[in-house]
């Protein structure tokens, strides 16, 4: 049984070297997601508490971070597909747009990203 965890954490370890720099996060959180299952299953964890609420709020909070990342992702490949010029370049232009211009971009980028948290917590709840 050792043999078997230790081959597996060789291979998640190698498999993590290799990827590219911008999967990591990922991979993080996929194995984090693994481990919390585990971690919260545990029968020390779940005396005296409904283990299922903690263990859906910390499932729903990595799933956030993990459409998050996606969508980081996505949005990255299609701005270099299309020819547009990359995300450093368009947040410096950033600071030419007037006041009013800037202050309505913020509270709709905030917008959507609580949209995006309410939704990742109640598809999991």
């Amino acid at each position: 049984m050792k043999e078997i965890m230790i081959n597996r954490g060789m291979f998640l370890l190698r498999a993590f070297m290799e990827a590219k720099k911008e999967h990591h996060l990922m991979g993080i959180l996929l194995v984090l997601w693994a481990m919390v299952t585990l971690l919260f299953s545990s029968p020390e964890m779940s005396a005296g508490i409904n283990q299922s609420v903690p263990l859906m709020v910390v499932l729903s909070l990595i799933t956030y971070l993990i459409l998050m990342e996606v969508s980081l992702w996505l949005l990255n490949r299609f701005l270099m597909r299309m020819g547009c010029p990359p995300i450093e370049e368009i947040v410096l232009k950033f600071k030419d747009l007037g006041e009013w211009q800037q202050l309505i971009f913020l509270w709709a980028c905030y917008a959507l990203v609580l949209l995006a948290g309410v939704v990742c917590l109640a598809a999991i709840l």
